[in-house]
Order: C-alpha cells, then sequence, then structure tokens
C-alpha cells in the first residue's frame, strides 16, 4: 500500500514538533540544525496518521518527513510567522481545540460509562427496538383521482400486486409494491399512521397522501420487532452514553457559570 506522506497539510504540521537536543542520545532519529527529532516523534505520527503496521515499518521515510517538517517550522520561525497576527490567531485556535478536547477527556475519565449502566440503558431501550413491525405493498401515483381509480379496480377484484408493477411510480412497483418488513417509524407520519390503524389482509380503502404522492396500502402481515443482542449494539450504547455524559458535563459547566447571551 502506498504511504501518502502529509508534509505540508495543516493536520501534519499541527503535530508535535521535533525536541530541543537535550534527549537521551538512544532517543534521536535525527537532528536539523541541533534541534532533535526523537523516536517518540515518530511514534506519535504513525499514531496520528492511524499508518498500517506495513507503512509504519518504513522508519526511514517518517524520518524524512519529520525532518521536512522540521525544516519547513525552522523557516517559519526564522520568518517570525509566529509573530504574525494572523498566525497568533490559528495558534490560539489550535490551542484552545486542544484544551477542550483534554477537558472532555479528563471529564470522561472521571465519570466513566460502566457495563453495569450500558446494560442497564439496553434493557430501557428494549421496548422501543420491539415494536411491531408492518410487512405491506403500496402503490404509488402522482393524483388523488389516480388512486381513487385504483381502489376502485381493487374492489372489483384486480390484482395488487398487479396493478403495483403496471401504476406504481415508486421503484418497488417491479415488486409488486413490496416494501418487506418495517417498524411504522421507519415510514413517513401519514403513511405510518395508516398501516398501524389496518387489519391484516386489507388494503387502505382511501388514498393517503404523503410529499410523495397518494398511496394506496396493502397490509401483508405484523409481527413483534425482535430487538438485536447486547453484544451487537453496544458500541451504538456506548456512543449514546458518552453523548449524554458530555451533556451532563456541560450542563454543570453552565449551572456554575454567568452566561448572558446578547444575540436574540
Amino acid at each position: 500500500m502506498k504511504l501518502q506522506w502529509k508534509i505540508l497539510t495543516a493536520s501534519a504540521l499541527c503535530l508535535t514538533l521535533a525536541a530541543p537536543l537535550s534527549a537521551a542520545p538512544t532517543d534521536v532519529v535525527a537532528t536539523v540544525n541541533g534541534r532533535s527529532i526523537q523516536q517518540k516523534d515518530v511514534d506519535g505520527y504513525i499514531r496520528d496518521f492511524n499508518l498500517t503496521p506495513e507503512q509504519a515499518q518504513r522508519s526511514e521515510l517518517i524520518i524524512n518527513e519529520l525532518v521536512s517538517r522540521e525544516l519547513v517550522y525552522q523557516d517559519a520561525l526564522k520568518k517570525k510567522l509566529d509573530k504574525r497576527a494572523d498566525v497568533i490567531t490559528e495558534l490560539e485556535q489550535v490551542r484552545v481545540k486542544i484544551l477542550l478536547n483534554a477537558a472532555v477527556r479528563e471529564a470522561m475519565q472521571a465519570n466513566p460509562i460502566t457495563e453495569e449502566e450500558m446494560k442497564k440503558e439496553y434493557q430501557a431501550q428494549l421496548p422501543k427496538m420491539q415494536q411491531q413491525e408492518f410487512h405491506a405493498r403500496h402503490i404509488l401515483v402522482k393524483t388523488e383521482e389516480e388512486a381513487k381509480a385504483l381502489i376502485t379496480a381493487l374492489e372489483r377484484g384486480a390484482d395488487f400486486s398487479t396493478l403495483a408493477n403496471e401504476k406504481s411510480l415508486d421503484s418497488s412497483a417491479q415488486d409488486g409494491g413490496d416494501l418487506g418488513w418495517f417498524p411504522a417509524g421507519q415510514m413517513v407520519e401519514p403513511f405510518a399512521a395508516a398501516v398501524s390503524s389496518m387489519k391484516k389482509g386489507s388494503y387502505s380503502k382511501a388514498p393517503v397522501q404523503t410529499q410523495f404522492g397518494w398511496h394506496i396500502i396493502a397490509l401483508d402481515d405484523t409481527r413483534q420487532g425482535q430487538a438485536p443482542d447486547y453484544e451487537t449494539i453496544k458500541p451504538q450504547l456506548q456512543n449514546f452514553l458518552q453523548q449524554r455524559h458530555i451533556a451532563t458535563y456541560l450542563e454543570k459547566l453552565r449551572s456554575g457559570a454567568k452566561v448572558d447571551i446578547k444575540v436574540k
């Protein structure tokens, strides 16, 4: 796999630059005008750019990249770019971002997500994940008049799937209007409300309007939805709870602060 070098990208230049020439000799992998590049800089580069093990083995290329970056850094200092107003603003923004991330990490470490908390949240979410599911077909047309005409045809014995295949504007037409299994909440509200009120084996006696057009719906079957097992959904639970912990952290900060928002 080709290693994509990052020499003049903003993200690369924001990474840790070379350290002063005071490191232990065994840690130094190169020097640039008296400043050392250490093994930890190489390790940091591998980590920050998420290099593969194969890419990480190409240490000479990585070191040369770090040397190039150090040369650019030294040139920027020589030109006193760090004293320029726009650069000072950018540096401050980077500093703020790093401190924000550090503060959130520390808050999360002080209040870590536990296995017990995730299992409790899983149980709390089970009713939502086990909601009723529907197996339905539909025919989508542009106007209410077209939809009413199709309902009349169904009442006279026309086959629903055949009509869907011939008349429906939806991509499901080639499958006879079959939408497969879905929870009602997956559909837009007028459609969801209609299918939820229908009896198995029936079709809608009045057209259902959504932003897509006019629908005639046939409900073939219903079933109780099966929730994913705990281990499958664990990463999502962890992410959800992490966001909740962050929200709690922010609420605590706000409650102890004086905030005056001027914009209405």
